[in-house]
């Protein structure tokens, strides 16, 4: 009895703390997995978010360089009339979710004053032109009796300047005046709309000459971009801006040369048709 072992049981220390390691490196692994996957879909949300808002920009901005491009070739198709005559020209603009509209006027005025409270005593002559303008949001393309304007926000710049020239005691000042034909006076959409332009069989463009009494001239520019004239007036030769303080709307010229002013008006009616 003395000489009989006893049975042991032995309760496995190693091989428990293996199995409690194992434990261990299962739980690393899949909080590993879930660190790499939500690290992996975080980057791919970022950069698609961040792609898409760079692709609709660019989408954006090429859409309003195409629009401009068509007033370009609207500018240039007038600027030929008021060179060579022309009776009409077409020009095809893509409306891309804009507006495009034959509203609103333009007034020239040529007075003896650049004080607000007088200009209407000393009004020489006056012309009007309604403007050819694209807005989108907060952009505007507009020809403007002449010119060629964008503004974008609450400033605007000239993408092409009215052909005036001042020198030698002479200002030769061509206006080009629009007016509103048939159809529609504004059209939205995606749509590609014609604007064409054909001679005023009603008006006859005319050059008429001011001056020669020794007075200071001014020319008043009643406008919707009145920054984009504003600023003009005081790099062009020949003119000083002139616009008195606390008037919205205006921009005023001094002209330098103004013994002699010629102003021709060229009138054309514009329409535009889907």
């Amino acid at each position: 009895m003395s000489g009989r072992r006893d049975r042991t049981v032995s309760v496995g220390g190693s091989s428990a703390g293996r199995s409690l390691a194992g434990d261990e490196r299962g739980v690393s692994d899949v909080v590993g997995y879930i660190l790499v996957f939500s690290l992996i879909t975080i980057t791919i949300g970022t950069v698609f978010a961040v792609g898409i808002t760079g692709v609709e920009d660019r989408r954006e901005a090429e859409r309003i360089d195409n629009v401009e491009r068509a007033f370009e070739v609207f500018d240039d198709n007038l600027r030929d009339i008021q060179r060579y005559g022309d009776p009409n020209r077409a020009t095809e603009l893509r409306l891309a979710s804009g507006t495009l509209s034959v509203s609103g006027e333009t007034r020239f005025v040529l007075a003896d004053t650049n004080d607000s409270d007088d200009v209407a005593n000393g009004t020489i002559a006056e012309w009007t032109s309604r403007p050819l303008t694209y807005r989108d949001s907060g952009t505007t393309i507009a020809y403007d009796a002449g010119a060629l304007v964008r503004g974008d926000g609450d400033g605007s710049v000239m993408l092409s300047d009215p052909r005036f020239v001042a020198a030698d005691n002479r200002t030769t000042i061509p206006i080009v005046g629009l007016v509103r034909g048939p159809g529609r006076e504004r059209v939205a959409g995606e749509d590609t709309v014609q604007i064409t332009v054909v001679e005023d069989a009603t008006a006859d463009s005319e050059t008429e000459r001011f001056g020669g009494g020794g007075d200071p001239l001014y020319l008043w520019v009643e406008t919707e971009q009145p920054d984009a004239w504003s600023r003009y007036f005081d790099e062009a030769d020949g003119f000083d801006n002139a616009t008195p303080g606390g008037t919205d709307g205006v921009a005023v010229a001094k002209l330098r040369h103004s013994e002699t002013v010629y102003v021709r008006e060229t009138v054309r009616v514009v329409s535009l048709r889907r």
